[in-house]
């Protein structure tokens, strides 16, 4: 099996998410799908990631290349006639959360994909389960979509990146190689709707 495994733009705003409660149980949930048409068919990509809590700082960073991403592939038509939303929700760094998350996402069908959750211990309580619902999971935080310099970023994609941020924030060290993972998870995508003429989970998942 394959292991790599919106109009709705809800940003990732430091301060409100800051000056939110602390419950002891939260799931932020955000939905991008940029350049929708009502006619068009979506599919969703899930997004894991501590957008609180000590490492909130890496969830930060990863959205907003999330964020580009989905953009930018929508903008240019979508995929095979699909567009793509993006459903990213917070583990906050914690396993128990991590594990919620992973069934809420393995329990829509509509997700075809998830990137996450950059902490081991995270993914080790959700890698089964998303492997228990042939959902793809793109294991992230770790090589070869690890953390990298910044400042060996190219100009152009820190301009884009700054682009689609509330206070023109620059990209972290994980910006890259998650921008660099939804490439790879595109040309996926088109490769199970080029094989099979439809995208779902099962296409994806069947993936060689």
């Amino acid at each position: 099996m394959w292991k790599i495994a919106g109009n709705w733009v809800i940003g990732v705003w430091r301060r409100s998410i800051t000056q939110l409660p602390n419950y002891t149980i939260t799931i932020f949930l955000f939905v991008v799908l940029v350049g929708c048409s009502s006619v068009d068919p979506v599919v969703k990509i899930g997004l894991v990631a501590p957008f609180e809590g000590a490492q909130r700082a890496v969830g930060y960073d990863v959205i907003y290349s999330a964020r580009l991403a989905v953009r930018e592939i929508n903008q240019a038509g979508g995929i095979g006639g699909y567009r793509v939303a993006l459903v990213a929700l917070d583990d906050s760094g914690d396993p128990e959360l991590a594990r919620q998350t992973a069934v809420a996402l393995a329990a829509d069908p509509a997700v075809v994909a998830v990137l996450g959750h950059w902490l081991p211990e995270t993914t080790a309580v959700a890698a089964p389960l998303y492997a228990q619902a042939n959902l793809p999971f793109i294991h992230m935080g770790a090589p070869p979509f690890g953390p990298a310099d910044p400042a060996t970023l190219p100009a152009d994609f820190v301009a884009r990146y700054t682009a689609v941020t509330p206070f023109d924030e620059q990209p972290g060290p994980y910006a890259a190689s998650t921008y660099a993972a939804f490439q790879q998870l595109w040309q996926a995508l088109e490769q199970a709707e080029q094989q099979h003429g439809r995208l779902d989970r099962a296409t994806v998942a069947n993936l060689r």
